[in-house]
């Protein structure tokens, strides 16, 4: 019986091909990034399935007691745990304490990059399978070990192993080795740097190491063999009895201690706290909603274009039930041609999958997996389960037709009251389509903007040089300055977006300065640093270019201005002032600018130079000017005086854009784009073909009757332009206020102007009034002597 509805589905989409590609085709497109999510959802279930000792490693949760009786489960423990165990418990080979409260931002000179990192004791290379590509395993205090992306980022090509990174609160880092990449391999460890145990203490004065009320540290345990996690349990109550007595429990009862296997770890099943990178089951399940709502897009296609040809579609189911057919027998037909048609849809996907794969250079995605046989059953399942769901609905409809109706031809189109069933699909798909796409090209703008802004401060034709320790800056720009292309040099403690000092400014006469000092950032710049980058100047004029030795005239913002109490820029130039304790001039002002990232608030801002604190080199490169040579002669320059130096260098404007476009998302996003429109587009096309071939004769007719060819054009697409009108209205309060809401994060943003959505309505429209288009005319313009010669 599966054969002969095989058989029938197979002969029944090659009939009806352009409906059959239509549908396979948007499918395809809509399962491509299904299978894609459905890869992150099994790398969650594989997370750390590759460390050497499986079956005897195993993380330590807290159970704490509120003193209200309320019982929270922790993925972290108190820091002194790892250190008892390993210490007092023979069955436990060792003991790993691990502390994520290590992030911000590390600069190697020139680049800074925000990192995130964990502090880890030296038995974590032993224990986990982190094998190091370079160097070797930070132990020492102030040492790091990077991962291989941290160190390409930072570094490229160059060995990273004996180099420093500096953090702006925390000081310098030696890197002593780097992370082997882990391929397909996922891990709940994720880090930019493993940093030595040994560092924590001096990073974190006043720790006291005996604590065990914090927990915010994680502690994990490789049993000695020959062990089970039954003893290791036991050993956690007989330290949970000892807390019970040492411990003094201030703010809850009390708190025990259990096992948790390593491969139990991820996903989370009973949402413990302070648990990062470790995805709740939950969290899980809403990660597939966008994927399911694209699905449901592109089965509003195979329903509408399934409804639409209802009438065809009855002759069958007439013939059918007159021969004997149960109902039952037509909604198996009817899913198996879905079935059909979503493996073929599968086999579409998965080509774009590897095409995404190739072009899609994301780093928080996963492509591959370990059980892959595994997956291809996930595929398969979710295949059955898309067909399914696309083709119950039509099923159900297309087999409750009775044979009297369609022989008293009494069956009209399936719809739901006046304005029909399909349409309402139909205006949902395109509504669903016009809010995506809005939203989406909202949050693309802002990316774009922050990647490329030009406005708050010039970042074109600006090439920064990182000095190295010790180096004479003043010898190397006028150097510099001799080299073909240089326009200008201009010094500073760092570029603009990363790391700035913190001050306190206060006016002069103040009596009492711990209650009207203003914190406020400052950077060390020179004027032609201030030139560089094109500040607008609102009152007064640039620090005077021959500073060389202290700070005596400051650059403030509006912002600081304002916090000093002045209202007027002008009245403020000349004036005297407190930076920190020293006596400074206000040469001039400028307006507020985005100093750091686009997200944060507009901060009181001081620009001084100091020449202690220069760090940097900003050369205004001329327009038109090659790069490769202006580079290649600096570089020159440089070796000249430090041989043993890299020369490294960075051009501010793809820094920047790098930095806020390195993640990939804006490709995610278009690609999401990309496959709503075109599920969207191709189901109108479906529609208006289907529609426009069975009003054939109907247009023959109206032209025998003196019907002009623009008159039946109107006729045929008022409708599908009724349905585009109508999704518009709905979708554009929609998209525009998730815009808005959106934008309203940052301070600085790009405007929320028509563009975006008219940009979305236009392309779609477009598409579809060219469909409507061509299809209605091609119909008009047929000669009514070949449509009205048969019956």
């Amino acid at each position: 019986m599966f054969s002969n509805y095989f058989k029938i589905a197979i002969r029944s989409l090659w009939k009806h091909k352009m409906f059959s590609l239509i549908n396979v085709f948007g499918l395809g497109l809509a399962m491509a990034f299904c299978l894609m999510q459905l890869i992150q959802v099994q790398s969650s279930f594989e997370k750390d399935s590759f460390h050497p000792y499986p079956d005897r490693t195993y993380r330590i949760l807290t159970d704490a007691t509120s003193s209200d009786g309320e019982l929270f489960s922790l993925a972290s423990t108190p820091l002194p745990l790892g250190e008892k165990l390993g210490n007092e418990q023979s069955v436990i080979e060792k003991s790993v304490r691990v502390n994520r409260n290590f992030g911000g931002k590390l600069s190697n000179g020139i680049k800074s990059l925000r990192m995130d990192g964990l502090y880890a004791d030296p038995s974590y290379f032993d224990v986990f399978g982190f094998k190091l590509e370079k160097g070797k395993p930070a132990i020492e205090p102030r040492t790091v070990v990077l991962t291989h992306e941290a160190a390409e980022r930072f570094f490229g090509n160059a060995d990273p192993v004996g180099k420093i990174l500096i953090h702006d609160d925390f000081g310098p880092f030696t890197i002593t080795g780097v992370f082997k990449p882990l391929g397909k391999f996922q891990t709940h460890f994720k880090s930019d740097m493993v940093l030595s145990m040994a560092t924590f203490p001096l990073l974190n004065v006043g720790l006291d190491k005996d604590n065990w009320l914090d927990y915010n540290s994680y502690t994990y345990v490789l049993l000695a063999k020959g062990n089970q996690q039954a003893d290791l349990d036991r050993a956690l109550a007989t330290i949970t009895k000892e807390n019970k007595k040492t411990v003094d429990f201030k703010d809850i009862k009390g708190h025990s201690f259990r096992s948790q296997k390593l491969s139990d770890i991820s996903p989370d099943f009973e949402n413990l706290r302070n648990n990062p990178y470790v995805e709740p089951i939950w969290k899980i399940g809403v990660s597939l909603l966008i994927p399911l709502i694209i699905i449901l897009l592109a089965g509003f296609n195979y329903i509408n274009l399934t409804l639409t040809r209802s009438l065809s579609r009855a002759r069958e189911v007439g013939v059918r039930k007159v021969a004997g057919a149960k109902r039952w027998q037509l909604i198996g037909q009817f899913l198996t041609e879905t079935t059909v048609i979503a493996f073929l849809a599968l086999t579409l996907g998965y080509f774009g999958l590897v095409l995404m794969r190739t072009y899609i250079h994301v780093r928080w995605l996963t492509w591959e997996v370990n059980d892959t046989r595994l997956l291809w059953i996930i595929f398969i399942g979710f295949t059955l389960f898309t067909g399914f769901l696309a083709g119950i609905l039509p099923a159900r409809i297309l087999s409750s037709y009775q044979p009297v109706q369609i022989l008293k031809g009494e069956l009209t189109p399936v719809g739901v009251g006046k304005f029909g069933f399909r349409k309402v699909l139909t205006i949902i798909q395109f509504v669903v389509a016009l809010v995506f796409m809005t939203g989406i090209g909202i949050m693309n703008s802002q990316f774009e903007y922050m990647a490329t802004d030009n406005q708050n401060f010039n970042r074109k034709n600006i090439l920064n040089v990182p000095l190295a320790p010790g180096s004479d800056y003043k010898l190397l720009t006028n150097e510099m300055l001799k080299q073909a292309g240089v326009e200008r040099v201009g010094l500073a403690s760092a570029t603009f977006n990363e790391f700035a000092g913190k001050v306190k400014l206060d006016k002069i006469d103040s009596k009492n300065k711990d209650l009207t000092a203003r914190d406020a950032f400052i950077y060390a710049v020179d004027a032609h640093f201030i030139e560089n980058m094109k500040l607008v100047f609102l009152a007064g004029q640039n620090m005077p270019a021959t500073a060389d030795t202290s700070v005596h005239f400051v650059v403030l913002n509006q912002k600081a201005v304002k916090s000093l109490g002045w209202t007027n820029p002008q009245d403020i130039v000349g004036q005297t002032i407190l930076l920190n304790a020293t006596k400074v001039i206000v040469s001039g002002v400028v307006k507020d600018f985005c100093i750091m990232r686009y997200e944060l608030p507009v901060s009181s801002l001081v620009l001084a130079f100091d020449p202690r604190e220069i760090k940097v080199m900003s050369l205004q490169i001329a327009e038109g000017a090659d790069q490769e040579r202006v580079t290649a002669s600096l570089s020159k320059v440089w070796k000249r005086y430090y041989p043993r130096e890299s020369f490294v260098y960075s051009w501010y404007e793809k820094q920047l854009y790098d930095d806020y476009a390195e993640s990939g998302d804006k490709q995610i996003t278009s690609l999401l784009v990309l496959i709503v429109f075109v599920i969207a587009a191709m189901g109108l096309l479906g529609m208006v073909t289907y529609s426009t071939e069975k009003r054939t004769k109907e247009v023959g007719i109206r032209k025998v009757m003196g019907a002009s060819v623009a008159q039946i054009m109107r006729l045929l697409s008022g409708s599908f332009v009724k349905i585009i009108l109508i999704a518009a209205i709905i979708a554009l309060p929609i998209g525009y206020g998730l815009g808005a809401l959106f934008l309203n994060i940052f301070t600085y943003h790009a405007k929320l102007g028509p563009g975006v959505f008219l940009t979305c309505l236009g392309a779609l429209s477009l598409i579809g009034l060219l469909t409507i288009g061509i299809k209605t005319y091609k119909t008009a313009i047929t000669n009514p002597a070949e449509t009205l010669k048969t019956d």
